[in-house]
């Protein structure tokens, strides 16, 4: 089967130069472009902030459309392949607990609660659970979300923040990645690009977007320690949003505080609906028109 050939000199001529012959020097195709996070792209030597923003504007999913070329033989063959393997494929219901069907049973999935009634509902559920984390699911009317959150309370989960040195870039290359959240200067960033593959996939790039690339990581690191600062995003490819906001054990008055901002927070204009749920205990519907 013959290949076609990309002649990147043709491509980007509708960047500015230097961009341009970064990306084609990084052998960047357009449709690998929008499936990179905005730090992988920084990462690439000669590209800024500045010129992540002027990419995206032009290359973005709804500029780039890739469609593989299908003959209509090869289409059929795959269909009646794939008629093959779902009639093969037996589907095996999800068993629940009666533990966990008492649960269900004590919640009203027609109502909506408030952020307070939620709460009060999870800390009686969370009783037949050993897991206490308190979950908000969100699911916006739109991809590509992102920001932080300046919540009024801890979230009680212990964030370990890691600077990138020499030492770090080491512990990343032997496959080492014992942190949560890793800060760089916008001049780490090229320095960065051989391990985009490694921290890229877990989340663990830096990125401006979320704050983790910045002039002062140390003030960075002090800010994020504190506990109340959480960065979202929805998913690659699905406008949802999940969030840890604190321990069940917590304030019940602190929770209910986390949760209302974080919705403040995101903008609830940009939410289709959002759950509090507790590990392991079923979900409850939010009333969120209510909140301002």
């Amino acid at each position: 089967m013959a290949t076609t050939r990309t002649n990147w000199k043709e491509l980007y001529l509708d960047l500015p130069t230097h961009v341009a012959e970064a990306l084609r020097a990084a052998r960047l195709k357009p449709e690998q472009i929008i499936a990179k996070e905005d730090g992988e792209l920084m990462a690439i030597q000669g590209i800024t902030e500045e010129d992540v923003n002027s990419i995206r504007a032009i290359y973005n999913a709804e500029s780039v459309a890739v469609a593989p070329k299908v003959t209509e033989e090869a289409a059929a063959e795959a269909e009646e392949v794939a008629d093959e393997v779902k009639a093969k494929k037996v589907i095996v219901p999800r068993k629940r607990s009666s533990k966990y069907k008492k649960m269900v049973s004590s919640i009203n999935k027609e109502r909506l609660y408030s952020v307070k009634e939620a709460v009060e509902m999870l800390a009686k559920l969370a009783k037949f659970s050993k897991l206490k984390t308190v979950e908000l699911h969100i699911n916006t009317r739109e991809t590509g979300l992102r920001g932080e959150l300046k919540l009024p309370h801890s979230t009680g989960k212990e964030v370990k923040i890691a600077i990138f040195n020499d030492e770090v870039a080491a512990k990343i290359n032997s496959g080492n990645t014992d942190f949560s959240i890793l800060l760089a200067t916008p001049a780490d960033m090229p320095k960065l690009a051989k391990f985009a593959k490694i921290l890229g996939p877990k989340g663990l790039m830096p990125n401006p977007k979320s704050g983790t690339v910045t002039d002062n990581p140390e003030k960075r690191a002090a800010e994020l320690a504190a506990g109340g600062t959480l960065p979202y995003k929805t998913e690659a490819k699905s406008p949802i949003i999940h969030l840890a906001l604190g321990k069940i054990t917590q304030s019940e008055s602190d929770l209910v505080d986390n949760v209302t901002e974080a919705l403040r927070g995101i903008n609830v204009s940009k939410i289709k609906n959002a759950y509090l749920t507790c590990t392991q205990t079923p979900s409850v519907k939010l009333a969120i028109s209510s909140i301002i």
